[in-house]
């Protein structure tokens, strides 16, 4: 029996050394295939661990503690960890400031109470050495607590371990089925793979009883090798997926993005164990030669990301230059000040379009071009500023001849009245600006008191000619035939017969401002009545807003072709400006329909520009003598024309 056991035991131990020796053997193969890939990626953060060591060298004593600062408040441990000890070394690498020596008189009294003046000096403290040593100081508790954190972390981690190895030895001594204590074992297998990091002292520990447990087991169960070969296939299935995920990350286009789940699979990799040894090395060099593509693809990346923030830096410096020369300008008008702020305007939105630059270029070169177009605009406030005083008289000066002119808008001597308001308006041309918010406010008083002197005199004069009565019974005779006529069942026909009508009694002349309004609202009554009993909509003869235009029209031809022309120039400035702000539409779809109701307004507007046209050379063709008005009567039918394409 004795016999026996040893010899068990003997083949036992001799098993075990042989599956450990092939273990170590495949372990070492692996490992060291993987260092090199983990080498490189330890070159990459050197290199980075450099350009932060560069960064911070080159700050103050002051900068540095505000660098630290942002740390702390931003309270990443991770970054804090990686350079905080940076600025550290860089903040004892730079010479201390000599230290103030100030002289204080303390107030001192002898026995008697008698005040002595006795001199002492004392050393000012280095502010800048105590904040930083205070937020170093927060930076070491932070530490100590994620510190105490990870090393209960492990010490759980560690307890958790230790009663799986209980459960497995338990499970070597029970009674249960073969099945039962696989799927057990499979368990135990998971539980211990999820369990994170335990202290360092017992890693080697915790593994070679795993490991014992482990291969005690297979002995045990009889089919140590049919597991152990299921187990690498398994583990070759698994390295074969990581391979085909590693070959996928050649499509994404994110660098950083496909390098990050790079090194999440080289950690998956890892914990995957061996496979059959035939397939070691095959399947390793498909993983690594992945690998190796995505690294150089990230190392070129990084190579042309360097070349293009170069670019981006020539860019910016370029655009600093420009402004540079810009606020050089002599500006001696508020036109240059407004065609300078253009240009800086410009020039600040293509600052946004460029990348970025340099990581240690940047905050200098930002500072510097927002320092200048700050210095611009601060001039041009106080530029505003000085010309307040300049607009106060100038709005003084326009509320004056509002008074004039309402007074000469009541009187009734039409020919001196009008040299003297025009007098005032050639005076309005040359007052100077006035602030925004006054400036309409006076304008349209100005206007109204001219508008109602000019209203007054053109129905004077127009009520003495026979053509306003002629007029006025043209219109009533066409609302009285409106009336009467009797229309077909033939709809289209209808509508042309309204168009008629319509057109004729646009060819009426001019009438009377008050009997103008009754006869256009009969007008109104008996054409909506028709249409009604027709059934015919508004847009089938003709829109309100060409009613309202025609009217303007004819006003505008009552006030002579001077008038009209200026109408015309107007017409022609609005559809510049309306043209010039398509081109500052982003492109989307609230865009798209604003682009359309521009386009629409400007298709109105040349409309209305030919018909002004067709006008005036037919009032040219006719030899018809203008009547005289002037630019505030315009004006006023100006915005007649616009309230209408407004509403």
């Amino acid at each position: 029996m004795d016999n026996t056991e040893n010899t068990q035991n003997v083949e036992l131990t001799e098993k075990v050394e042989e599956l450990a020796q092939e273990q170590a053997t495949d372990q070492t193969n692996q490992e060291n295939a993987e260092v090199k890939q983990d080498s490189e990626q330890a070159n990459q953060e050197e290199i980075s661990l450099d350009m932060m060591v560069k960064e911070y060298s080159s700050k103050t004593r002051e900068e540095l503690v505000d660098a630290m600062q942002q740390l702390v408040e931003k309270d990443e441990y991770e970054q804090m960890k990686q350079r905080i000890p940076l600025i550290r070394n860089a903040f004892n690498n730079l010479p201390k400031p000599e230290p103030q020596v100030v002289v204080v008189k303390p107030e001192v009294k002898d026995e008697e109470g008698n005040v002595i003046e006795k001199e002492q000096t004392q050393i000012v403290a280095d502010t800048v050495e105590a904040k930083f040593r205070e937020l170093y100081n927060i930076y070491k508790e932070k530490r100590q607590q994620q510190q105490e954190k990870e090393e209960q972390e492990k010490q759980d981690n560690l307890k958790k371990k230790q009663t799986l190895l209980e459960e497995f030895k338990q499970l070597l001594d029970s009674e249960q089925s073969l099945k039962e204590k696989s799927d057990a074992y499979k368990a135990i297998q998971d539980k211990w793979v999820q369990i994170g990091n335990v202290p360092h002292t017992e890693v080697n520990n915790l593994w070679a009883s795993y490991s014992f447990l482990k291969e005690k087991f297979y002995e045990q169960v009889k089919i140590y090798n049919e597991l152990r070969d299921i187990d690498r296939k398994k583990n070759l299935d698994e390295k074969l997926k990581l391979c085909e995920k590693v070959e996928e990350l050649l499509v994404i286009e994110d660098i950083n993005e496909s390098f990050a789940m790079l090194q999440a699979l080289h950690r998956q990799w890892k914990e995957i164990g061996p496979v059959p040894s035939e397939k070691n090395d095959e399947v390793w060099e498909r993983f690594k030669r992945a690998s190796d593509a995505i690294n150089q693809r990230r190392k070129e990346y990084y190579e042309k990301r360097a070349d293009e923030l170069e670019q981006n830096k020539q860019k910016k410096e370029s655009l600093t230059e420009k402004v540079s020369e810009i606020i050089k300008r002599e500006f001696a008008s508020m036109t240059d000040w407004n065609k300078a702020t253009e240009e800086i305007n410009a020039l600040f939105a293509e600052w946004k379009t460029i990348g970025p630059v340099p990581k240690n270029d940047n905050e200098t070169m930002w500072a510097k071009f927002k320092n200048m177009i700050d210095g611009f605009y601060e001039s041009r406030k106080e530029m505003f500023a000085n010309n307040k005083k300049q607009e106060e008289e100038n709005y003084n000066k326009k509320v004056a001849l509002c008074i004039k002119a309402e007074e000469i808008a009541k009187r009734n001597d039409f020919d001196a009245a009008t040299s003297e308001l025009k007098a005032l308006q050639e005076e309005w041309k040359h007052i100077g600006y006035v602030r925004k918010n006054q400036s309409e406010k006076v304008w349209l008083r100005f206007r109204a008191a001219c508008d109602e002197f000019f209203n007054r005199k053109s129905e004077s004069y127009l009520q003495t000619h026979k053509e306003v009565t002629e007029n006025i019974q043209k219109k009533e005779s066409l609302i009285e035939e409106l009336k009467n006529f009797q229309f077909t069942e033939d709809k289209q026909k209808n509508v042309e017969v309204l168009k008629d009508f319509q057109k004729r009694w646009f060819e009426v002349g001019f009438t009377p401002k008050e009997e103008r309004k009754r006869l256009q609202q009969q007008w109104d009554e008996v054409i909506n009545a028709n249409r009604d009993k027709l059934q015919i909509s508004a847009e089938e003869i003709a829109s309100k807003n060409k009613s309202k235009f025609m009217q303007t029209l004819e006003r505008l031809k009552e006030q002579g072709s001077d008038a009209m022309q200026r109408r015309i120039n107007s017409i022609e400035a609005e559809i510049d400006r309306m043209e010039n702000n398509l081109g500052f539409l982003a492109n989307s779809k609230n865009a798209d329909l604003l682009k359309k109701e521009f386009e629409n307004k400007i298709a109105r507007l040349k409309a209305q520009k030919d018909e002004i046209l067709n006008q005036i050379k037919a009032s040219k063709q006719q030899g018809a003598k203008p009547v005289e008005k002037t630019e505030a009567v315009e004006q006023n039918a100006e915005e007649t024309v616009e309230k209408t394409e407004e509403n």
